[in-house]
């Protein structure tokens, strides 16, 4: 392999670990945001041993990956 081959492949490794590394760390600079429509739900009377279900929709406002990582109920 010529030098000037050994110099462009070690110049295309050094830009993929640029971009691949430096750039996302950088755009995950930002804060998630979440957003509920509605944060309670009224499931009136329930029987023991019955499951219920409501759906809550979140919607992510801010600008990076919103990670939700426990839910709990009240």
């Amino acid at each position: 392999m010529s030098k000037c081959a050994i110099c462009c492949l070690f110049q295309l490794i050094v830009a993929v670990f640029f971009f691949g590394f430096i750039t996302p760390a950088q755009a995950s600079e930002g804060k998630p945001n979440a957003v509920l429509e509605i944060n309670s739900y009224d499931f009136g009377f329930a029987y023991e041993g019955k499951d219920v279900i409501h759906d809550f929709i979140i919607k992510n406002t801010g600008d990076a990956n919103l990670e939700i990582k426990a839910v709990k109920t009240t």
